[in-house]
C-alpha cells in the first residue's frame, strides 16, 4: 500500500504536533510513504519518505494542491493539519481528475470536517491505515470560470476569516492572506456595494439589509439530524424532512467572527434551503469567498463565482467504530 502524506506546517497551534508525529510514524513504520518536496522538508525527521513531483515549494496553498495532484496516484493520503489542508488536497485531486480517500490528523484552528478522523495519539495508535473503507463527502463546488475548489465544512463571503495568530485565535483580514500569506488581525463589516448581486438558478435574491457575511454550507445526514425539532433554526428546522443537503444564510452582522463569552450577537437572517439542483450566483461583493476558512476568489473583481451542492465531492474514510 502507497500512502501519501502532506503536512502544513501553518494550521493552528503547534504544542501537541511533536507526539502526534511520532505516533504517526510509529504507527506507520515499514509502510511505503510519499510526499512531495514542501512535505519533506517539515516532516523528513520524523519519517522515512519517498519524494515525487518536481514542482517548487511556493509555501503557501499552492502547496497542498500541487500535493493533493501529485499524491492522487496513492492509495491513501493523510492531511496533517485543519480542514482548510484536506479541502485544498482534494481540489488537487480534483483538478486531475481522480479522487483517493483522505483522513486529516486534527491540527488546525477548526477541526470539525468530515476528513478529520484522527484527533489524539490514542485515534492514531487504533486507525487500521491498511484496511480502509472509502466513504463519499457531500461537499459544495465553487466555479469562477473553472473548478476553484470544494467546501466540506462551509463557503463564507466576507473580508475576514478566523485563523491563529502568535497562538491566539482571531478574525483576520482575507485579501492579506489571499495576496501576501500575511495574518493580520481585522473585524469584519458590511461587504455589499452597488454592484453586488446574488442569486439562485438566475433569479436575484434581494435582502431587506446590507449583507455582512453569506454562508452556505454543505449537510450530512447526520447534520440535518440536528435539527429535527428545532424550530429555533427558522427554515433549517426543514432540512431533515427534505431531499434538500445544503443551506445559505444571508446575515446583517457577521456569523462567524470571534464573540466573547456571554455576548450575544443580534443579526437580520434570510435563510435557504437548497436542492441538489440548485446553483447559487455571487458577484460584486466587497468580499472574498473563503472556502472551508481559505480564501480562494477575491469578488470585488472576480466576475462572479458559481456554487453547488455535490453528494461526491471528496472521499473520506470510515473509522472501525463509525465514526
Amino acid at each position: 500500500m502507497r500512502i501519501g502524506l502532506v503536512y502544513n506546517p501553518n494550521s493552528g497551534k503547534r504544542e501537541n504536533d511533536r507526539g502526534l508525529m511520532k505516533a504517526l510514524a510509529s504507527k506507520l513504520q515499514g509502510t511505503h510513504l510519499c510526499c512531495t518536496g514542501s512535505t519533506h522538508f517539515h516532516l523528513k525527521e520524523y519519517f522515512d519518505l519517498e519524494v515525487i513531483g518536481s514542482e517548487p515549494i511556493l509555501s503557501d496553498y499552492r502547496d497542498t494542491v500541487n500535493a493533493g495532484k501529485v499524491l492522487s496516484e496513492t492509495d491513501l493520503v493523510i492531511s496533517i493539519g485543519g480542514d482548510g489542508t484536506a479541502s485544498d488536497i482534494v481540489a488537487g485531486m480534483r483538478k486531475i481528475g481522480r479522487l483517493v480517500p483522505v483522513v486529516g490528523v486534527a491540527l488546525g484552528t477548526s477541526n470539525c470536517g468530515p476528513f478529520i478522523v484522527l484527533r489524539s495519539v490514542s485515534d492514531i495508535h487504533e486507525f487500521d491505515f491498511l484496511n480502509i473503507e472509502p466513504i463519499w463527502v457531500t461537499g459544495l463546488d465553487v466555479f469562477e470560470e473553472r473548478y476553484v475548489g470544494s467546501a466540506f465544512n462551509d463557503i463564507v463571503i466576507s473580508q475576514t476569516l478566523i485563523s491563529t495568530v502568535e497562538g491566539e485565535t482571531c478574525t483576520i483580514d482575507a485579501s492579506d492572506f489571499f495576496y501576501k500569506n500575511k495574518r493580520t488581525p481585522r473585524e469584519p463589516t458590511s461587504i455589499a456595494s452597488t454592484a453586488s448581486r446574488l442569486e439562485i438558478n438566475g433569479e436575484e435574491i434581494t435582502p431587506q439589509f446590507q449583507p455582512s457575511q453569506i454562508i452556505i454550507s454543505p449537510f450530512s445526514e447526520d447534520m440535518k439530524s440536528l435539527y429535527a425539532y428545532r424550530a429555533v433554526n427558522g427554515l433549517l428546522c426543514w432540512l431533515p424532512y427534505s431531499l434538500c443537503n445544503s443551506a445559505m444564510i444571508v446575515s446583517s452582522r457577521p456569523i462567524i467572527t470571534m464573540v466573547e463569552p456571554g455576548e450575544t450577537v443580534s443579526a437580520d437572517l434570510k435563510q435557504f434551503i437548497l436542492t441538489s439542483t440548485d446553483t447559487v450566483r455571487l458577484s460584486g461583493f466587497n468580499a472574498f469567498c473563503v472556502i472551508d476558512g481559505n480564501p480562494r476568489v477575491d469578488l470585488s473583481v472576480s466576475v462572479g463565482i458559481e456554487v453547488v451542492t455535490n453528494a461526491r465531492a471528496g472521499l473520506c474514510v470510515q473509522r472501525s467504530d463509525g465514526k
